[in-house]
């Protein structure tokens, strides 16, 4: 368990991830997982997985009865699981550093693409392709969140939150069933995840009071600031 000053900080680092992904639908990892990493390395990935499922609960019952794209979530979860096994199998083959560069660039281009504005159009293959594309950033990058998004992001801010939320909570099913035998996600890590959740509900309740600002029309700049800045991260965190 972490001493209270550690823990504070942790909590805030928590506060400040679920607001951003409870007013935009994504980026509790981009924000979070860094701080948390920087505070206690043994946050990441286990305890941080445990508070963005806590997030993602709340998200789903907030958003209940919203807009939710239910078949783009379904071939979007197949994607997760071999994507997250080829991430496995490219780090086993080539370096850390590598494969998240190769990743970043890829989001970036994504949104460079986006701004030309060219829609991408959500038929089964593409959802199966981002789904596979989150899982194996998720896996290599810690940010799984941006492939997913980029496709819902000409949708309104309540589909996007709506049907987001319930795709990263899925998608948190894999992840915890890899984390718990590789012995990362241990009963210290649960705790300590667990701990992070008053500061996930601060951010989250936060978060309500951009709703209606994204809403007007701001919620694909939102998206695509947010994809830029995760990618823009992931390659500063590697090659700087």
């Amino acid at each position: 368990m972490l001493d209270p000053v550690p823990l504070v900080l942790a909590a805030c680092a928590a506060t400040a991830g679920a607001l951003v992904q409870g007013s935009v639908g994504f980026g509790f990892a981009l924000v979070a997982a860094p701080l948390l990493a920087l505070i206690n390395p043994a946050l990441v990935p286990g305890s941080a997985v445990v508070a963005s499922a806590g997030l993602g609960l709340m998200s789903w019952y907030r958003t209940r009865g919203g807009p939710t794209d239910w078949l783009g979530i379904g071939w979007a979860g197949l994607g997760v699981v071999p994507g997250t096994l080829a991430a496995g199998a490219m780090l086993a083959a080539m370096s850390g550093d590598q494969v998240a560069v190769a990743v970043g660039a890829m989001i970036l281009l994504a949104v460079l693409v986006s701004l030309t504005g060219l829609d991408f159009r959500r038929t089964p293959s593409a959802m199966l392709a981002a789904g596979m594309v989150s899982g194996f950033m998720g896996t290599a990058a810690a940010v799984g969140g941006p492939p997913v998004a980029l496709a819902y992001q000409r949708e309104s801010g309540p589909v996007i939150r709506s049907t987001l939320c319930r795709f990263f909570l899925l998608a948190s099913v894999p992840a915890i069933a890899v984390l718990v035998p590789a012995g990362r996600l241990g009963w210290d890590e649960l705790a300590a995840g667990l701990a992070l959740l008053p500061g996930v509900v601060i951010g989250f309740l936060l978060s309500r009071r951009l709703h209606r600002f994204l809403d007007r029309g701001w919620a694909r700049p939102a998206v695509l600031t947010v994809a830029a800045v995760s990618a823009t991260a992931v390659l500063a965190r590697e090659l700087l």
